[in-house]
């Protein structure tokens, strides 16, 4: 399995988690499904685990200085 594969793997999962999200009644499963849903889809952007890590990680994020602007 490549980088690819993988990736569509992801999507497609990311996809049936939205669609279990949408079925469900509204409530606390029907939220985390779809934040389960948009982490899933976040991890196929560019570069989003790389500032997932960077965020997670104290020794890294106390020498970020330019993301101040993002909050």
């Amino acid at each position: 399995m490549n980088k690819s594969e993988l990736l569509q793997k992801v999507a497609a999962l990311a996809t049936e988690c939205h669609k279990l999200a949408c079925e469900l009644d509204i409530g606390d499963e029907r939220t985390e499904m779809f934040e389960i849903y948009g982490v899933l889809h976040n991890l196929g952007r560019s570069g989003y685990a790389t500032q997932v890590g960077r965020r997670m990680n104290p020794l890294l994020a106390s020498c970020d200085e330019d993301d101040e602007d993002d909050d």
